[in-house]
């Protein structure tokens, strides 16, 4: 078995022309180290994208090699610490959530089903954790603008979302067809801080055809915030591994993390766990052969 990962952390959106975050680097660098020395990743198969580095193409050429190269019993795991938006999937009213790289264009969860579409489900544990806003924009008014991590979207978008949009394919579920999610979202409604919220259709968490097992910092009508020093899901993980003696399931993970990120928070923020539900007691960052 081979654990390899890829992980990125933007604070510099300068080249973008968003608002730069403040905790995005240090959580790359704490999982990067966290990843090492808790789950037994190679130094070698780890690969470190910060600011100017993670770009769009370098963060998409090295999660393809990641995941061509993997065989059965392998771990990949993704992670991403910076803004996230939401993109039109060509679809009348479906959007794909994205993440937003230091430069280049935003990658939807299109982008990776295509960089995972060589995986067979039950075979590797292709593992997505997203410090980003899940919600692809729902701002809570009394927020500190500067410890959201979304983008604020132009108005003629925002008309477009609350007139248009019905269905939204969250980042990191890998599907190869959006119309499993069809008309899953509804109450779309502009938001202050110039992003739009929505709610989701109850019981759509887990995927079957789902490749990856995603690990988002909140929920579709919340924002993920930050600390100057981490992010509110990284640092609940870190502290919760630590604790753990590195051994904890995807549901205990999740349960142990909603409080911590909750109450760090001061706010409406729990993490959201996706993906097949039969991969759901297999251990955090283990391999498996087959999880069917």
């Amino acid at each position: 078995m081979t654990k390899r990962a890829v992980v990125v952390g933007i604070n510099d959106y300068s080249v973008q022309g968003f608002g730069n975050l403040g905790g995005c680097v240090r959580d790359a660098d704490a999982m990067y180290h966290t990843l090492i020395d808790a789950f037994s990743f190679d130094p070698a198969q780890v690969y470190l994208y910060k600011d100017a580095t993670a770009s769009s193409s370098n963060i998409l050429r090295c999660l393809n090699y990641v995941l061509r190269i993997s065989e059965p019993g392998d771990v990949v795991c993704f992670y991403y610490a910076g803004h996230g938006g939401l993109h039109p999937s060509g679809t009348a009213g479906t959007f794909y959530q994205t993440i937003i790289p230091h430069s280049g264009r935003f990658i939807t969860d299109w982008d990776l089903w295509q960089a995972a579409d060589q995986l067979q489900p039950s075979w590797v544990n292709f593992t997505v954790v997203l410090d980003s806003c899940h919600s692809g924009g729902m701002v809570d008014p009394v927020a500190p603008t500067g410890a959201v991590r979304t983008i604020a979207n132009g108005q003629a978008f925002i008309e477009t979302l609350v007139g248009t949009m019905k269905s939204v394919i969250p980042f990191g579920v890998t599907l190869p067809d959006v119309s499993t999610l069809s008309n899953n979202v509804h109450t779309v409604s502009a938001a202050p801080q110039a992003t739009v919220c929505y709610t989701e259709a109850a019981n759509r968490e887990f995927v079957q055809q789902a490749k990856a097992t995603l690990l988002a910092a909140s929920r579709w009508d919340e924002y993920a915030g930050e600390t100057s020093s981490h992010g509110f899901l990284t640092d609940a993980i870190l502290n919760t591994v630590n604790s753990s003696n590195f051994q904890i399931t995807h549901s205990e993970l999740h349960t142990a993390l909603t409080p911590l990120v909750h109450n760090a928070a001061g706010h409406e923020q729990h993490p959201v766990l996706r993906g097949q539900a039969n991969r759901m007691d297999g251990v955090f960052l283990e391999g498996f052969s087959d999880s069917r």
